[in-house]
């Protein structure tokens, strides 16, 4: 069974090339019939995921017959944003970033979806809507009828994680959604009934919702035209879920037009038969932080228990590597390498020398198209969008003023990705003695990244 459309959102036309070029290195063909990457229609307008999701689904509904599209399934993964939360994948997009598996989040995601969700969707068609840096496990999920306007698929959480989630709240006797809380204090939940005899929230992850209730958003003007307003797939769209939903939200709208936006939203979501599909403990798996990332890999991690065939190695498509401290990772990587603990490592050349990279690191080095290197390095915690009055590297400090550790041009460029490696390794240790040095920031080296030099070099490396 495969979805007859899977769609990937992109955050620029040079976004968009850089995925498509990977997507040619995942076998797409056993997950979909078609695929499609699809740039956001509204430059230098900020309109959120759900932007992004009406605009798409108004495109489906403009170009498709509805007949059609009753008879299709679409995957929607959102993907564009620029990772700064983990910059090694700033310039190939974290549904890209490498697992122990040696497989993307993204075809990891597919292969669960494809084994363990398609044929528990409803025969009716429809579109499903999930975060690329994001694995959810499927198999607890239950069949769902046909007659339903969306099924949101939900997990059982701490009342920590519900703080930064969407809620759901049950009615005890009937067991229907009365209404969705986001990012609720634990004082609103244990107020609205949220918590459960267990101490645990039921919070939100990905859903899918039919054709016959996509139609809806094109009965009303304001969702025909192309958004403009930031919007949220998740908070937007759920809060007006349930038989008693919490509107006050709506009146607290920045602005005129986000609350008619809003209004419109909660007009049609509050009509919506909506099933919530408990996947149980421990099935919500969030990449979106190193720190997230490592302690999925530690060997006893939840992620892996629930995984078991997951993991091959934490050295993956690297040559001359041998050993590496069980909470640290290392992809497409080349020479003799000696990793400290909790640090991440990738697309570097040690050459022939030995190199240690230190504890609590995150180390990258990428091809530009100057046909130079540059090889970054910050604390594996480094709060890189933060701006600071003083810019400090490592605790040096680099007389840089009023910038963030993205934004700051902190980083030499060289001609061999070995020299780019042992400078920035020396600098970091002893402090940026070369100042006046042409240097980049990280936001400039993704920007001129040569991604079709290092996507060779990893193709290269992924058949050794």
């Amino acid at each position: 069974m495969l979805w007859q459309k899977f769609i990937l959102t992109a955050g620029s036309d040079s976004q968009n090339r850089v995925f498509y070029e990977q997507l040619s290195r995942i076998p797409t063909q056993n997950y979909s019939e078609s695929i499609e990457v699809v740039t956001d229609e509204s430059p230098g307008i900020r309109i959120g995921s759900g932007g992004a999701t009406f605009n798409i689904i108004r495109k489906l509904l403009e170009t498709e017959t509805y007949e059609k599209l009753e008879k299709s399934k679409v995957l929607l993964l959102h993907s564009g944003g620029l990772s700064q939360r983990m910059p090694h994948l700033s310039a190939y997009g974290k549904a890209f970033g490498t697992l122990p598996n040696c497989k993307s989040i993204l075809e990891t995601k597919l292969e669960i979806y494809k084994n363990d969700l398609l044929e528990k969707l409803p025969s009716t068609g429809g579109i499903m809507i999930t975060a690329s840096d994001v694995i959810e496990n499927m198999e607890n999920a239950e069949k769902v009828k046909s007659n339903v306007d969306i099924i949101v698929f939900a997990h059982k959480s701490s009342l920590e994680v519900g703080t930064q989630h969407g809620v759901f709240v049950m009615d005890k006797k009937t067991r229907k959604l009365k209404r969705v809380l986001q990012k609720p204090t634990i004082e609103e939940m244990r107020k609205d009934g949220a918590i459960m005899e267990d101490e645990m929230v039921l919070t939100d992850s990905c859903y899918f919702m039919t054709w016959k209730f996509c139609k809806k958003f094109m009965e009303n003007p304001l969702l025909r035209s192309p958004i403009t307003e930031e919007l949220c797939c998740y908070g937007d769209f759920m809060r007006p879920m349930g038989f008693d939903p919490k509107l006050d939200y709506i009146e607290a709208s920045g602005s005129e037009q986000l609350k008619s936006y809003r209004k419109a939203l909660a007009d049609i979501f509050s009509t919506a038969n909506v099933e919530i599909s408990v996947l149980g403990e421990n099935s919500f798996f969030h990449f979106g932080t190193y720190q997230e990332y490592i302690e999925h890999l530690l060997p006893n991690s939840i992620y892996r228990n629930s995984f078991p065939g997951a993991f091959k190695s934490n050295i993956v498509f690297s040559n001359g590597i041998s050993k590496l401290p069980e909470q640290s990772f290392v992809e497409f990587s080349t020479g003799s390498l000696e990793v400290g603990k909790n640090s991440i490592v990738s697309g570097i050349d040690a050459g022939n020398s030995e190199i240690i990279i230190p504890s609590n690191t995150v180390v990258f080095t990428l091809a530009l198209k100057t046909k130079t290197f540059v090889t970054i390095i910050i604390k594996i915690d480094e709060d890189i969008k933060k701006v600071c009055d003083r810019v400090k590297w490592n605790g040096h400090d680099t007389e840089i003023s009023d910038k963030s550790i993205w934004d700051a041009p902190l980083f030499g460029t060289f001609e061999t990705r070995e020299k780019s490696l042992k400078t920035a390794l020396f600098e970091w240790e002893n402090g940026i003695k070369r100042k006046n040095e042409e240097r980049v920031s990280i936001s400039e080296a993704v920007m001129m990244h040569d991604f079709e030099a290092d996507l060779e070099r990893r193709r290269w490396l992924t058949h050794l």
